[in-house]
């Protein structure tokens, strides 16, 4: 029974989205009882939902990787900086006139 189930699922749903490929998404498979075009109907939103939640998380990770990035190139180049002033410091004869950054 429940392979039976399963399979006029996937057959359904594929001829679901066949027939929707345009992206209207008028739902018009026949020959389907009204539970199982229910419980597609409801595979097919919460495809649609996941499909929304793996974009949205995608752009988030990209953002949270640039902001990494640019993060670790600014502290890398503060480091350089402090180098550059501590060897000038150390090579002058300046010596009291430290400035700490």
């Amino acid at each position: 029974m429940l392979e039976y189930t399963i399979s006029a699922w996937i057959m359904c749903i594929n001829e679901y989205y066949e027939i929707n490929r345009d992206g209207n998404y008028e739902y018009e498979v026949f020959n389907i009882d009204n539970q199982l075009k229910n419980d597609m109907l409801e595979f097919v939103e919460a495809n649609k939902a996941l499909g929304q939640e793996q974009a949205n998380t995608s752009i988030i990770q990209f953002h949270h990787t640039q902001a990494y990035y640019i993060s670790r190139n600014v502290t890398e180049e503060i480091e350089k900086s402090k180098n550059v002033s501590e060897s000038f410091v150390q090579n002058s004869e300046l010596l009291e006139c430290v400035v700490k950054i």
